[in-house]
């Protein structure tokens, strides 16, 4: 299957585009920090004419018997969970571009067949934003392109070079953003690319990044049963800029403390 790539939203000229980058929001767990993600939907409210929205997997936190998380600490059913997070994204839903599930939502389609982040699209009416996997997203506005591949990640690294390195090997093209989640770490990396103009013959360079999102969870139970490192919740905003001669990105952090 070819990587799928779909046009982002930009309503009129904005100086500057937010792009909230959310991932490993895991409603249902015991964990959550309802109070980050208060202030997080209360900055998309705030900036909302020049706001943009990716949700790149585990929107749910999905226990199952057989995952390492504890079923009887998860709070709702994997069917309450969902629905919960339709009435937290319905005020936003016109602002989403791009869905991927991750792996506590795959979890559940593998053990059951019924994909609950297909039925989050669908509750929502963007069933056509759903990913599913992997995808490039693409925004272009005053003569500005900037584009973001996405897959939520897999497997473990337990360093900042082990996620970046990941990274590295999914890049499948050549994005402003290489972007994963899964890792619960916040980790923002730019290098410098280099570009060949073959109408010009000149090299030019710009400045591109590797983004691991982060989560909103504090430190689970699961994860203190296997000793994992306690890191603080966050979620990751790009910044577009919309200036021709200075075509930037930066992110930004919002964090719980």
């Amino acid at each position: 299957m070819d990587l799928i790539y779909k046009k982002g939203t930009v309503i009129g000229k904005p100086d500057e585009l937010r792009v909230y980058l959310l991932n490993d929001l895991h409603f249902g767990s015991e964990a959550v920090d309802y109070e980050l993600w208060e202030r997080i939907k209360q900055d998309i409210r705030e900036n909302r004419h020049r706001s943009r929205i990716l949700i790149n997997g585990d929107i749910i936190e999905g226990v199952t018997r057989q995952s390492k998380g504890d079923i009887y600490k998860q709070r709702m059913s994997p069917k309450e969970q969902v629905d919960f997070a339709v009435s937290e994204f319905y005020e936003f839903r016109d602002l989403i571009d791009a869905v991927n599930s991750g792996n506590h939502d795959q979890r559940i389609k593998n053990e059951t067949s019924f994909d609950p982040i297909e039925t989050f699209c669908k509750d929502l009416g963007i069933l056509d934003k759903y990913l599913e996997y992997e995808g490039i997203i693409a925004y272009s506005w005053n003569k500005c392109f900037y584009s973001i591949q996405m897959h939520h990640g897999s497997g473990g690294a337990s360093t900042t070079a082990g996620i970046i390195n990941k990274m590295k090997k999914m890049r499948k093209s050549n994005c402003t953003v290489t972007y994963i989640a899964h890792h619960h770490r916040e980790v923002a990396e730019p290098f410098i690319e280099y570009y060949i103009d073959p109408f010009n013959h000149k090299l030019h360079k710009r400045k591109h990044w590797f983004i691991c999102g982060n989560t909103i969870t504090k430190h689970a139970e699961y994860a203190k049963k296997f000793a994992y490192e306690e890191k603080f919740p966050s979620q990751a905003v790009l910044l577009l800029s919309g200036n021709r001669k200075n075509r930037s990105v930066e992110v930004e952090w919002i964090r719980s403390m």
